[in-house]
């Protein structure tokens, strides 16, 4: 992937067959797997996400990432493990991403459980 001539990170996915047989994330060509992505092509197969686990973590590229990444010397990478999963726990995407560390960043916005509300019993 790239922001205008730059590359930021590549990223593969992967599907279980049975999963999507017939669509389009069969194309044996690398890149987005249209308008929606890999995401719209299982929902329209009838596998809706419900939700993912992510893990990330920095690391030293190796010289083939440096090279596709177009890397400067002594840059990480921030590697990205992603299981997508639909409500009944099936797993229908594993994502695998390398990102150059300075030209990517993570954003999470999220509820955080009211503590105050859970003080049953206690005064």
């Amino acid at each position: 992937m790239k922001e205008g001539d730059q590359p930021t990170h590549t990223l593969t996915s992967y599907y279980r067959p049975e999963h999507v047989e017939g669509t389009r994330l069969v194309d044996p060509t690398p890149g987005p797997a249209g308008r929606g992505g890999g995401f719209r092509v299982l929902y329209d197969a009838g596998y809706e996400i419900d939700h993912m686990k992510e893990r990330i973590f920095a690391r030293t590229p190796t010289a083939d990432e440096v090279r596709l990444l177009q890397l400067p010397q002594g840059e990480p990478v921030v590697e990205l493990h992603r299981t997508t999963y639909t409500a009944d726990g099936t797993v229908i995407e594993f994502a695998l991403g390398v990102h150059a560390a300075s030209r990517f960043a993570w954003e999470y916005d999220f509820q955080v459980p009211d503590s105050a509300n859970d003080r049953e019993g206690q005064e």
